[in-house]
């Protein structure tokens, strides 16, 4: 009886640690974390990110038309061959005589050269076609690359915004509760009303949203950032780096200390607007693209005045027929033939149509051209406005810069005036939210900042 009552007790024991065992290796497996520095972040996308897969395997398949084109170069060489059983052999007449022709089985074979000599610069128009498709397939890589490279640093900086933001809620959020309890002590003592708790204890309440509203932009820019990365919505990821004065966040030895005066003065020598410009036009790879896109058009011009002249080629076949009753015929049953010679094709009339094809070409060439100049003066654009931004987000950071420590230093006098009843809790609750203001003004300019100078760089090709 003793024994089964110890078993019927280790029977939920053990019923808990079957429970609790695979929890506890789950929650192990769970607490790997994936540490991202912006460089890190960026390596990750770079290989994972679905566009920049796909941009690379279309690279792949425009290589691969460069020689499918140089393919039409070459000699073609095919072989046929065609076997036939006569069921019921054919006759014909001859002087009123029915004569059979043929034998029951049929054999006929053939191996066929063939060679473009001349096409009117349709096959070298098709090189050069093929060719600026894998060209303009490079630049279309590069675009990829540049955009997400783009996209995850500015979502990397959103997100320190929003680890910054909850910090400074958080630190709001503290600073209510210390007044409280230091109102709560006064109203103890008899010194501070029971209104004054309530009016604190509201303020509590009030900053408590803004710290909820803060973490889960924190939460839905993980999000963000893991899917430009390509990873599980699930992964664990802790971002390295901080929003702070002087944290190189940018990437690469180059970038980490350029927020340079060169980019923010136009007119002046090297970082004057038309530099930029310039060095848009060059390092932009939709720009170079789009180049690439017009001469395409033009090569199709080519293309189509083909159609107007003659077309040459050069064959040579070497064929074999062979005729028996039963089986594959003998030496004597077989009959072996070679040929070769140049074959001219003219066109005479098309009825208007290569004409209007050639017509087209010349429109489509027309429009790319259009599409191109179109495509700078954006390009432009982007640039000025970029800088513009840049430039307004430096300056309210210089602004900012000495704001913060003064709110700092402003709160703590107010504090010690207030715990001697030298202030009142209006100026308390004034001070701190000077504080929070001011921090979170200097916090979203530094933000602004880094992600202005990213615009910019993307703008101008680096």
């Amino acid at each position: 009886m003793k024994m089964r009552t110890e078993k019927q007790k280790s029977l939920p024991a053990l019923l808990c640690f079957c429970v609790l065992a695979p929890l506890c290796l789950a929650s192990g497996a769970r607490a790997e974390v994936l540490e991202l520095t912006l460089s890190g972040a960026v390596g990750i996308a770079l290989e994972h990110n679905a566009a920049v897969i796909n941009a690379g395997e279309n690279r792949g398949i425009y290589k691969e038309r460069v020689r499918e084109y140089w393919g039409t170069v070459f000699p073609q060489l095919s072989a046929s061959g065609l076997y036939t059983r006569n069921i019921k052999s054919p006759s014909f007449f001859l002087g009123g005589n029915k004569i059979k022709s043929g034998l029951n089985n049929a054999y006929t074979a053939s191996l066929d050269l063939n060679q473009v000599l001349w096409s009117g610069g349709k096959v070298r128009a098709g090189i050069s076609i093929a060719n600026i498709y894998s060209a303009a397939s490079d630049e279309q890589l590069k675009t990829a690359r540049n955009a997400v490279a783009k996209s995850v640093k500015q979502t990397y900086y959103a997100v320190l915004l929003s680890s910054a933001l909850a910090g400074i809620q958080r630190e709001a959020l503290d600073l209510a509760a210390q007044h409280l309890a230091t109102i709560e002590a006064q109203y103890k003592q008899g010194v501070a009303s029971d209104l004054a708790v309530l009016r604190q204890k509201v303020e509590v309440s009030n900053t408590e949203p803004a710290l909820t509203q803060a973490l889960n932009l924190y939460e839905e820019g993980l999000i963000e950032l893991k899917n430009l990365l390509g990873l599980d919505p699930e992964t664990e990821i802790r971002l390295t780096q901080s929003l702070k004065p002087g944290t190189p966040l940018s990437l690469g030895p180059e970038t980490e200390a350029r927020l340079t005066d060169s980019l923010l003065r136009p007119g002046d020598g090297a970082g004057g607007m038309e530099e930029l410009y310039k060095a848009a036009l060059l390092g932009r790879p939709e720009y170079k693209n789009t180049r690439l896109q017009r001469d395409l058009f033009r090569e199709n011009i080519t293309v189509e005045k083909a159609g107007h002249y003659p077309y040459l080629s050069a064959f040579a076949s070497r064929q074999f027929q062979g005729q028996a009753d039963s089986g594959f015929p003998g030496s004597e049953a077989q009959s072996w033939s070679a040929t070769a010679g140049l074959r001219l094709s003219l066109p005479l009339f098309s009825g208007g149509s290569t004409a209007s094809k050639i017509r087209q070409a010349r429109l489509r060439a027309d429009i790319a051209e259009t599409d191109l100049r179109e495509l700078e003066r954006r390009i432009k654009i982007e640039v000025k406005k970029a800088w513009l931004s840049l430039k307004e987000a430096s300056e309210r950071l210089g602004s900012q810069g000495t704001a913060v420590e003064t709110a700092r230093k402003a709160l703590a006098a107010t504090e010690v005036r207030f715990k001697n009843g030298l202030a009142s809790q209006l100026e308390l609750n004034d001070a701190s939210l000077a504080l929070n203001r001011s921090q979170t003004l200097y916090i979203q300019a530094l933000h602004d900042t880094f992600s202005a100078d990213t615009e910019l760089r993307w703008t101008i090709g680096e």
